[in-house]
């Protein structure tokens, strides 16, 4: 909010005293100002140290889940409640895109501790993801794009063994390309809208996600 970049977020009822009323009250909106924040974390994240006004949503899943909502928009004329749950589930793709990131591209792991192997490492597994992409849309049919999509995974390691080698233009590579594309477009994801995969309850992790851990 300093930095006048408008925002929606879900939050966590267990940490916030105002989400927790709200969420007990059962109304559908409300304008709530949150307190400033404390000298260390004002001083630790470069912030003023002044309330801010926001507006906490309530939104139900189909599932029938309820999430409190919480936007820098207080207009409720020009940005109405019911049209944050379709916003804040916009984000799923965004995730998606970091999860393929970390996990599929593994681009944590790298093959050297300098500074130079860290950024030939970063770039090249971002060239890779932005190129199974393209080819990705270049392999769908437009018929198709609302029902299906080629399998990204499946994609990203048919092109890994040869992707280094086309860019090279090595002939022999070049040739299997085509081959590759023409498995890629045959391996098809359903989509179907509105399904979802509860995860299932576990145990708490006796240590940080990989997100949290120490650099």
């Amino acid at each position: 909010m300093q930095r006048e970049i408008p925002f929606c977020m879900r939050v966590d009822a267990r940490n916030w005293t105002c989400v927790t009323a709200f969420a007990r009250s059962g109304k559908a909106k409300r304008v709530v100002t949150l307190e400033a924040p404390s000298e260390h974390d004002a001083h630790d994240y470069d912030l003023a140290r002044a309330p801010a006004t926001v507006r906490l949503i309530r939104d139900a899943t189909p599932g029938g889940r309820v999430l409190v909502l919480m936007t820098s928009l207080p207009d409720d004329q020009r940005y109405p409640a019911a049209s944050f749950g379709a916003l804040y589930h916009q984000r799923w793709r965004v995730e998606e895109a970091f999860k393929h990131l970390k996990h599929r591209l593994r681009l944590e792991a790298v093959t050297g501790l300098g500074y130079l192997a860290l950024q030939q490492d970063f770039g090249a597994k971002i060239l890779a993801y932005n190129l199974r992409t393209l080819l990705n849309d270049l392999g769908t049919s437009h018929e198709y794009t609302c029902a299906r999509r080629p399998n990204r995974v499946y994609a990203l390691g048919a092109l890994k063994s040869i992707l280094g080698a086309c860019l090279l233009r090595i002939r022999r590579f070049l040739d299997r390309l085509a081959a590759g594309l023409a498995v890629i477009h045959q391996t098809w994801c359903r989509i179907q809208h509105s399904r979802s995969y509860p995860r299932p309850p576990r145990k708490a992790k006796p240590h940080f996600h990989l997100a949290y851990k120490l650099a």
